[in-house]
């Protein structure tokens, strides 16, 4: 264990409560999170693979649009005939033109003989599946290489590590969206693979001489190199760094200091540094820095600061929440935020699959930044769907005065988005107003809105939503505080009534389709109460305001949530992933007619 002060460690003493998806922590403000990929069996409503196992996306910022790549395999991991998918965007919002970019690999009829002495026979009707870390280099003249790895396994529960690759296969992808022959730019031979071997040439063999050439930049680049320590295995020279005994660093990524030195990170807690440009390495593990074997991801952000994405707990198979911690200095970390606190019921069944957002990475060190300065990273959640998250530099909570008008396009800067491909919050114009419209479709998920609050023990909150149909679909509209606990709770149902929780769920009245409901709320924290106003009528009985018990007891109000869906337990820390029934959950292959409520806009004082 290491307290070392070389080395980056977290001195907060926030931690998640993991009893809830998001952790009790309070968001990073102006978080955004979309859907890349939804898997599905029926291809068409996909990325046309069919595949429900995805996991380990890279993200990349080139020629003014994003690119994303990631491995997807028939069902569960190290099985299957696995291939590389990639997709588009040009705002990191909506994404396109998802195409296979390494297609299945036949493993040939042969036997080899590995470095270990160990006899391997296949029969010629055997696939290799895809196991990558990295995706994404740019050459020093501006060519964008993809890449990934070819493995296979005895067993699904063991790595193709060391031992078990084919190898790592290159392609370009050029400016006008398409890509290159494939190349092997490093089988890996100690694996017992000879040429005659290989499905594809290797890339000495490519005729363009500038994409050999960026093949050798690649392979001379020590830090991206060491990204593919795992596959390759210490008997490679490339690879600086060795495994310890027994253990292995898993998932590299790293960051420079202002003093030139370099922090490099691994999953399990492993955190080093180098002087020396990432030839030799101190590496210790930091106990401070909470996680398992999810991934890491520490970078250097616009405004010179540093950030580290993580799943900040211990367990390995739930994988929640994904948070956000800050440093000025590159090793000390604290003012832990949330990312990601969403947990949708895993839809199919799959070997190793763990619940959560996970395996995070960013834009890696020497590629392309976006232009707007915000930290994008890419992740998937249980290992079937790839998201994307745009973080706002600097990280922060503090919020002033609510106006919201969504009048401009960065109206929605502070609000906290979470939406899936089925399920989108996002602005919209109808007739000649122009609203926040919630949309959902998904019958296994919900989108949410969110707009963080100064926190205040008293507080008047005016918003106004119109349904836009009284028969589906539901919108919950929550005040709750830092920690997430609701202390107002108002509910469009899809009887046609708005109810309120209070010390039970109470109908309030009918709503009609397309007429705006204009809310007035005065909150008295201290009171544990609230009086409610609905198109400038004050909600009476016997002639005195109604005045509403709250829902739970807080001290401050600090977030106003708008949600298209009941909260989620499910799954708990106490659910096995590994116990999911074969088939798929009832429904989930096709979307549901969207419901959708319009918000106009939101005051508070």
């Amino acid at each position: 264990m290491s307290s070392n002060p070389l080395l980056p460690r977290y001195v907060g003493s926030v931690h998640p409560n993991c009893d809830y998806h998001h952790g009790q922590i309070l968001p990073a403000k102006g978080v955004k999170c979309w859907q890349v990929s939804r898997a599905s069996r029926d291809p068409a409503m996909d990325d046309h693979t069919g595949f429900t196992y995805k996991h380990a996306p890279d993200l990349v910022w080139w020629r003014g649009r994003f690119y994303i790549q990631y491995l997807c395999n028939p069902q569960g991991e190290h099985s299957g005939r696995g291939v590389d998918v990639l997709a588009s965007s040009s705002d990191g919002r909506h994404w396109e033109g998802h195409r296979i970019s390494f297609p299945p690999y036949r493993i040939p009829a042969c036997t080899v003989t590995d470095y270990k002495g160990n006899l391997h026979t296949f029969s010629g009707e055997s696939f290799a599946f895809i196991h990558h870390r990295m995706c994404f280099f740019q050459s020093s003249d501006g060519r964008l290489l993809l890449l990934s790895f070819y493995g296979w396994s005895p067993k699904p529960w063991m790595t193709n590590w060391d031992n078990y690759g084919i190898g790592r296969v290159v392609r370009e992808l050029y400016p006008n969206g398409e890509m290159s022959e494939i190349y092997f730019i490093l089988p890996c031979w100690q694996a017992g693979w000879s040429r005659d071997l290989l499905n594809y040439p290797l890339y000495t063999e490519s005729p363009d001489p500038g994409f050999v050439s960026a093949c050798e930049e690649l392979l001379g680049n020590s830090l991206y190199i060491q990204q593919w320590a795992e596959e390759n295995g210490d008997g490679d020279p490339r690879i600086l760094l060795k495994h310890p005994a027994g253990g292995s660093y898993q998932a590299f990524c790293w960051y420079e200091l202002p003093d030139g030195e370099l922090i490099g990170l691994w999953k399990h807690s492993l955190a080093g540094r180098s002087r020396d440009g990432g030839r030799t390495w101190m590496v210790e593990r930091v106990p401070s820095l909470v996680m398992s074997g999810q991934k890491v991801w520490g970078c250097r952000t616009s405004d010179g600061r540093y950030a580290m994405v993580y799943d900040p707990t211990l367990e390995t198979q739930h994988r929640y929440p994904l948070c956000v911690t800050t440093s000025a200095d590159g090793l000390t970390f604290d003012r832990m935020r949330l990312v990601h606190g969403e947990v949708p019921p895993m839809r199919y069944e799959g070997f190793c699959k763990d619940f959560g957002p996970q395996y995070v990475r960013g834009i890696c060190p020497g590629l392309p930044q976006p232009e707007d300065g915000a930290l994008w990273v890419a992740y998937s959640v249980n290992k079937e769907d790839i998201w994307v998250a745009r973080i706002p530099i600097p990280a922060e909570d503090e919020t002033g005065p609510v106006r919201d008008f969504f009048q401009e396009e960065t109206a929605l800067e502070n609000w906290n988005l979470y939406c899936p491909s089925w399920a989108r919050a996002e602005l919209a114009e109808e007739g000649e107003r122009r609203y926040l419209r919630l949309s959902d479709g998904e019958p296994w998920d919900y989108c949410r809105a969110e707009r963080m609050l100064s926190p205040a023990k008293r507080l008047r909150l005016s918003f106004s939503v119109t349904p836009r149909q009284r028969d589906r679909g539901c919108l919950y509209m929550e005040v709750q505080d830092a920690q997430g606990r609701t202390a107002v709770r108002l509910i469009f149902r899809e009887d046609g009534r708005l109810y309120a929780r209070t010390v039970a769920e109470l109908p309030v009245m009918e709503y009609q389709a397309d007429q705006e409901y204009a809310f007035a709320l005065d909150l008295d924290c201290a009171d544990m109460r609230y009086t409610m106003e609905i198109n400038g009528t004050l909600l009476e009985e016997n002639g005195a305001p109604i005045s509403w018990k709250c829902m739970s007891a807080v001290n401050c109000a600090a977030r106003f949530v708008l949600r298209t869906g009941p909260v989620r337990r499910y799954p708990s820390l106490d659910d096995i992933p590994d116990n999911l029934p074969p088939e798929p959950l009832p429904g989930c292959e096709s979307p549901l007619p969207p419901a959708v409520f319009d918000l106009a806009w939101t005051c508070a004082e």
